[in-house]
């Protein structure tokens, strides 16, 4: 890659960040409490999310003891609004399960570090890289870029990436574009021009304040 197309992407991805700004937030609760949220976040959106989580709060409680001392059939009676309860129901579980008898005290993750965190919920099934830096970007404040589908796919039809890239290739090539400290912020903004403009079946390319620059132009729309 030249100068200049690295110059064109870090300035395609400026432009995003500004036109999309997403106030970055620190999750509220504790980091046991947000490692709930975002196992019951995904493949949904916020709205189902947080349902989700005020009947897990109000009928279980949102701490390793009490989804332990729930049955299974509540817990997933719980989770039912944000949708595949079956699949996230166990996962929840098993890391209440795994901090009980592998840390004891869940307020010990408080103080693990990326690679701590990476480590103990990589043992857990269906937890994957993005869990954890979601955690850590909105939990802990770290300066990362997790890589959702929408990060996924505007890094590849922006040109930064290609499809033989894995997440941490993605993660790795955007953050070099990326200044240090809004990264997070980079994140959230392509999600919403992922959701808003660069939609995954019918992109609005001529609405698309990067489209000049976008190497996917006239694939998804004759070109005048």
């Amino acid at each position: 890659m030249t100068v200049v197309e690295s110059e064109i992407q870090r300035s395609m991805l400026e432009t995003i960040t500004k036109k999309f700004y997403a106030k970055r937030e620190i999750r509220p609760g504790t980091q046991f409490e947000n490692l709930v949220s975002i196992i019951i976040s995904q493949n949904t959106n916020d709205k189902n999310t947080f349902k989700a989580i005020a009947l897990l709060r109000k009928r279980v409680g949102i701490d390793p003891d009490s989804i332990l001392s729930a049955s299974k059939e509540e817990i997933i009676d719980c989770l039912r609004p944000a949708g595949l309860y079956n699949v996230k129901a166990p996962r929840i579980i098993e890391l209440a399960k795994r901090v009980k008898e592998e840390l004891g005290d869940s307020q010990k993750i408080e103080k693990m570090n990326q690679e701590e965190v990476s480590k103990f919920l990589s043992k857990i099934r269906g937890i994957g890289p993005k869990t954890v830096d979601v955690f850590m970007a909105f939990s802990k404040g770290a300066d990362i870029v997790p890589v959702d589908t929408h990060v996924s796919r505007i890094s590849k039809r922006l040109g930064i990436t290609d499809n033989r890239d894995d997440y941490f290739k993605i993660r790795s090539k955007l953050e070099r574009l990326l200044p240090a400290g809004r990264r997070v912020e980079a994140h959230l903004a392509i999600i919403n021009f992922g959701r808003k403009v660069c939609i995954a079946r019918s992109p609005k390319c001529p609405i698309c304040p990067v489209e000049r620059y976008c190497p996917s132009k006239g694939l998804f729309y004759p070109l005048k």
